[in-house]
C-alpha cells in the first residue's frame, strides 16, 4: 500500500483521473472489479445458463452507477454492506437479461459467488483501519481500476471508446475496421431499435444498461471489448480517418 500511495497521484494524473468526480468514478470501477467482475461471475458467464456478453456489459455498467452511489455515502461501511446485499439479491433482475435473476443465471455457482462477494466486502471494510496510508480505500480501488478497467465506463478511456464507436459506425470503410466487410456487416446487422449514432453515444456514456437487449448483443458482437476495433487497436486515434 505504501508503494501504491507514493505513485497514486502521478498515476491518476497520467490516466486523466483529475478532480473529485473523476476520482469517485474511478473508485467505483475498482469496486465493481474487486467485488463482482473478477469473481465466480466469470464462471457463470462461461456456463450455458449464465449471463451472455450483452448482460455482462449491461450489469457491469449498472453496478458502476450503484457503486458511485455507495461511495458517496457518508457511512461508507453501511454503504458497502448495502452494495453487497444488492449483489447477492437472488430475486433482483440483472440488467441486460430481460428479467433473469442471480438464482437463474448463477445456478451451480451461488455458494462460491456469495463467499467471494462477502470476503471482498469484508476486506475492503478493513481498509478503513489501515494506518500506514491516508486514503487507503481510494488508493486501493483506483489501482484496481487502472490495472483491470482503464477502458470501463467511469474511466477516461470509456469516452474514447464511445467516440471511436461513433466514428466507426459513421464510416464502414474506416481503416480501423481492418477490412470494409467488418464495417458493412456490423451496419447490416444493426437492430432497428438502435438509436441514431449521436443518441447512441450519449446513452453509452450515461446509461448503456438501458439499451434494448438486441442492441446490447449487437454492440457486444461488433464493437465492445476484444470483439471490436475500439479495443483491439490500442494505437488508433479519432483523428485517423
Amino acid at each position: 500500500m505504501i508503494d501504491l500511495d507514493e505513485l497514486h497521484s502521478h498515476r491518476c494524473e497520467e490516466a486523466g483521473i483529475v478532480g473529485a468526480e473523476a476520482m469517485v468514478n474511478a473508485m467505483a470501477v475498482g469496486l465493481v472489479i474487486e467485488v463482482w467482475r473478477n469473481s465466480p461471475v466469470e464462471a457463470m458467464h462461461a456456463s450455458q445458463r449464465g449471463p451472455d456478453d450483452a448482460a455482462m456489459f449491461a450489469e457491469s455498467t449498472a453496478l458502476h452507477d450503484r457503486a458511485v452511489f455507495a461511495l458517496r455515502e457518508e457511512d461508507r461501511a453501511f454503504a458497502l454492506i448495502d452494495f453487497e446485499r444488492h449483489l447477492l439479491d437472488r430475486t433482483r433482475p440483472w440488467a441486460g437479461t430481460e428479467g433473469k435473476t442471480l438464482k437463474e443465471l448463477g445456478y451451480g455457482y451461488l455458494g462460491v459467488y456469495a463467499r467471494h462477494v462477502k470476503d471482498r466486502t469484508n476486506a475492503l471494510m478493513s481498509l478503513a483501519r489501515h494506518t500506514c496510508v491516508d486514503g487507503a480505500f481510494e488508493v486501493y480501488l483506483v489501482n484496481r481500476a487502472l490495472g483491470f478497467g482503464r477502458d470501463h465506463k467511469g474511466m477516461p478511456g470509456w469516452r474514447v471508446v464511445v467516440e471511436r464507436i461513433a466514428v466507426l459506425l459513421a464510416d464502414p470503410n474506416h481503416p480501423a475496421w481492418h477490412g470494409s466487410e467488418r464495417g458493412e456487416r456490423a451496419l447490416a446487422e444493426m437492430p432497428p431499435s438502435t438509436p441514431p449514432i449521436d443518441d447512441l453515444a450519449e446513452v453509452l456514456l450515461s446509461t448503456p444498461y438501458e439499451l434494448p437487449h438486441d442492441v446490447l448483443g449487437w454492440l457486444s458482437d461488433h464493437l465492445l471489448f476484444c470483439a471490436g476495433p475500439p479495443y483491439g487497436i490500442s494505437s488508433w486515434r479519432i483523428s485517423e480517418k
